[in-house]
């Protein structure tokens, strides 16, 4: 399954951002997206942004983001006890 993450935009320098997944960071093309400005949030997949997100489905996608990882931290912890 591939899916795309929500990562806010440091810097741009020609066609190519520097982006924050969390602490991560990581270069994205931009070849797909338009309006792009440094403190944006954009979706990326296989190193591209793929969407430009706006400032509540930013919020919305990390919260989403948040809890899967704390189910999945709680999944993993549960087989280790197991």
């Amino acid at each position: 399954m591939c899916i795309a993450a929500p990562a806010q935009i440091l810097e741009i320098t020609d066609n190519v951002a520097t982006v924050d997944f969390g602490g991560v960071r990581q270069q994205a093309k931009l070849d797909l997206v338009e309006d792009v400005d440094v403190g944006r949030y954009v979706l990326v997949h296989s190193g591209y942004a793929i969407e430009v997100l706006s400032d509540q489905e930013a919020q919305e996608s990390l919260e989403a983001w948040d809890e899967l990882l704390k189910i999945m931290d709680e999944e993993a912890e549960n087989d280790k006890t197991q």
